[in-house]
């Protein structure tokens, strides 16, 4: 049996946690893959996994000998794509993406489609942490949530993401412009319901550095941040939303910025891929077309 091919076998069983799991993610027979590990601690002549009807549990030995399949088979994939060049910009590629942020940034990612045909994309909306090897996901956005402090991932910082606070310029007219975040209670507020935390009050930072917590009351709650973009844009209520996501609206006049010496608090948007992928060239385009799309 290759080596390469068990190395990446074990891999996959530490990734999914048993050897059912990585049966079902390499398509192989559970019993190939049983094979397959005793093969290679025959091998290297040392326990990697132990195996009990309840579970599977990795060796400190196993942990150590993951991590350097890890990085083996990481060099041997960007070895194979330095000389497939182009032609390793193809096949499928699975994204994970936040709701709000997936319909801002689906045309970029569709402009990387079009640069190369052979390469095709599933982009998943969903405001959730995704277990990217369970699920099957390539790339995960993320913002505003930590990257995993883990081995198995690599995490690419892709821009910070400010929270402003926008109206119609028509809506400002009828009730006024906020002059102090403590006059924003007295407004229709379009809320953001996160999956975790405060819906009703506005924490927000002034470019002096001080911090205001705000009561306000809503008109309209959501978790989709676009939601609340478009009905702010129609003049039903204030909101405060993710600064990419109001670009074009404040250019074209649709929005105005409302207390903009004022904003909520800062986030970061990540891509996380497992390190697996780390030599991959559709990766690697995949997250410079986000950056560049930010």
């Amino acid at each position: 049996m290759d080596l390469l091919a068990q190395m990446d076998t074990f891999v996959r069983v530490v990734e999914m946690g048993s050897l059912s799991g990585a049966a079902r993610r390499t398509r192989q027979s559970l019993a190939a893959v049983s094979r397959q590990m005793t093969a290679l601690e025959a091998e290297l002549g040392g326990a990697l996994l132990i195996r009990t009807t309840r579970k599977l549990t990795v060796t400190d030995a196993g942990r150590a000998f993951h991590e350097r399949c890890l990085r083996v088979l990481a060099e041997v994939d960007g070895a194979r794509q330095s000389v497939r060049g182009d032609r390793a910009m193809r096949g499928r590629l699975v994204v994970s993406a936040p709701v709000s942020l997936g319909i801002a940034r689906a045309e970029a990612l569709f402009g990387l489609t079009n640069a190369h045909p052979s390469l095709s994309i599933d982009l998943r909306l969903e405001d959730r942490v995704v277990d990217l090897v369970a699920e099957g996901v390539d790339v995960a956005i993320r913002v505003g949530i930590t990257p995993p402090d883990s081995g198995v991932y690599v995490a690419h910082t892709l821009r910070p993401v400010r929270r402003v606070i926008v109206a119609a310029p028509g809506y400002l007219a009828k009730h006024g412009r906020p002059r102090h975040p403590s006059t924003l209670a007295s407004h229709t507020a379009l809320l953001h319901l996160p999956a975790a935390g405060e819906a009703d009050t506005w924490v927000l930072r002034g470019e002096n550095g001080e911090d205001v917590r705000v009561p306000m009351k809503g008109a309209m709650r959501s978790n989709a941040l676009v939601v609340l973009r478009d009905l702010a844009i129609a003049g039903h209520g204030v909101a405060m939303v993710a600064d990419f996501l109001v670009t074009d609206a404040l250019a074209s006049g649709s929005l105005e910025r409302v207390l903009p010496t004022w904003e909520g608090p800062r986030a970061t948007a990540y891509a996380v891929h497992p390190v697996a992928l780390r030599a991959s060239a559709k990766v690697r385009a995949l997250v410079e077309r986000m950056r560049i799309a930010w």
